[in-house]
């Protein structure tokens, strides 16, 4: 961002985590001439008034962005569509909408269909710190962390260089992908531990053996069952919406389910073969961990 130019005013559009976290960051840094937040729930609008996160908020939404030169979308995704309907004929020609959704081929259709021709949209999706989730919006929750960058048709080279640049700001890294790419990666590490979650709470709720198995479930079944919390219109939207990736992966999943239970069925004799796939699967978990954390990403092999 270009700070020797007029400060940009900032609207972000929804101060849950993202939001609040990219408000304290932008304000850290004071790169805007104002940062203006709205969210639905006022409980949210409030906090992020206290905590600092935005120089004020607006309870209607078209009076937060209308004279605003950015405006971040930081929604649920199921909420996108209704939102860009609204704001589209309010704002500024030349104005850049970002959005932080997790899903981009829907969204870039989305801004397409209800965003002026004159508005400048660039998707983007920042892959979060593991344990983002359970701690309060931060300054620093993006740094060293990658950032998706999917321009859309209408967005032109400035914009796409003003987001970069904000990106820049908030210490992480630009990944610039299309959508296609960005959804298909995505539907195998954001989308599908969902689905798993889903059909592992499923199946165990649908035992006739539930009332015992929920006395005795711990760690375990609560680490890999806690996305189903998540809201459940925008998982559904998501998974439908990137159907077709998730197909994919989940016929490769069942793939490695097949062969874990053939291992099984041959008893010990694939004691040593077993310990092996853990052991290397552990290997390779602890390495992306502890690249993830510290932003270490080197290319790997070409995906096919």
């Amino acid at each position: 961002m270009n700070v020797s130019t007029p400060k940009p005013r900032i609207a972000i559009v929804g101060l849950g985590l993202v939001g609040s976290s990219l408000g304290l960051a932008l304000r850290q840094a004071e790169v805007t001439s104002a940062v203006v937040g709205h969210d639905r729930d006022r409980k949210l609008s409030v906090e992020a008034k206290d905590r600092g996160a935005v120089d004020r908020t607006e309870w209607n939404l078209i009076s937060a962005v209308e004279k605003s030169d950015i405006v971040i979308l930081s929604e649920p995704t199921d909420a996108l569509p209704s939102t860009m309907q609204a704001i589209g004929p309010y704002l500024r020609p030349g104005c850049v909408v970002m959005d932080t959704a997790p899903l981009k081929g829907p969204v870039l259709a989305w801004a397409a269909e209800f965003l002026p021709e004159q508005v400048h949209f660039v998707g983007a999706n920042p892959i979060l710190p593991s344990a983002a989730g359970s701690q309060p919006a931060r300054a620093d929750l993006f740094q060293r962390s990658l950032f998706c960058i999917v321009p859309s048709n209408t967005a032109d080279e400035a914009s796409v260089k003003l987001i970069s640049d904000l990106v820049g700001i908030l210490g992480a890294q630009p990944l610039f992908l299309d959508a296609a790419e960005h959804d298909g990666l995505l539907g195998g590490v954001e989308h599908l531990p969902r689905l798993l979650a889903l059909a592992l709470m499923e199946l165990a709720v649908q035992q006739p053996s539930w009332r015992e198995l929920r006395r005795v479930a711990g760690p375990a079944f609560e680490s890999g069952t806690r996305l189903v919390e998540e809201d459940a219109a925008s998982l559904s939207l998501l998974a439908i919406s990137n159907r077709e990736n998730l197909l994919r992966w989940l016929d490769s999943y069942s793939a490695v389910l097949i062969s874990l239970r053939q291992a099984l069925a041959e008893g010990e004799a694939q004691t040593e073969a077993l310990t092996g796939r853990f052991r290397k699967a552990g290997e390779e978990r602890r390495k992306w961990v502890a690249d993830q954390a510290a932003g270490r990403w080197q290319e790997g092999p070409a995906s096919e």
